[in-house]
């Protein structure tokens, strides 16, 4: 009986640590809102007005990796990294997709604007990158291909 008094004792600790350590968290790691109209968007247009990023400005200064040719279009890397100041928003772009608005991160004042991912992208598609600092707004762009069944055969 002892045991099981011991067993529960210390789940119910284990509990309670888990319990305060999720309080403790700071404001700033808790989600924020989520752009839900450039998530549900299905034109570019629509997503870059919802990004109110209609008018950015092409920047060298956006790092954009992934592979020229994907092998399969659900697991495509991306590497993004924003070397412009002040860095607040990122977000990824897959252009041909039903609804292009891939990803979007926010960053508070300090965090390091970088990340990697993969994307699930429908066929071969230029992929945008919108950042947001100091108010403005710069891009990047660069296109994938997917090699799918169709086109290895006309290789």
């Amino acid at each position: 009986m002892h045991v099981q008094r011991r067993h529960l004792l210390k789940f119910a600790c284990a509990l309670l640590v888990t319990g305060c350590g999720a309080l403790l968290r700071p404001i700033s790691a808790m989600a924020t809102e989520w752009n839900k109209k450039g998530f549900e968007a299905r034109s570019l247009a629509d997503v870059l007005k919802n990004l109110n990023a209609g008018s950015a400005a092409s920047s060298k200064s956006i790092l954009l990796k992934l592979p020229e040719i994907a092998d399969e279009g659900t697991v495509v890397p991306v590497f993004v990294a924003s070397k412009i100041p002040n860095t607040q928003m990122i977000a990824i772009i897959v252009e041909n997709n039903i609804h292009p608005l891939a990803a979007s991160f926010v960053f508070s004042s300090g965090a390091d604007p970088a990340f990697s991912t993969h994307l699930k992208v429908r066929r071969t598609s230029p992929i945008k990158v919108v950042v947001q600092a100091n108010g403005q707004y710069f891009r990047a762009s660069r296109e994938v291909k997917i090699a799918t069944a169709e086109n290895v055969r006309h290789r």
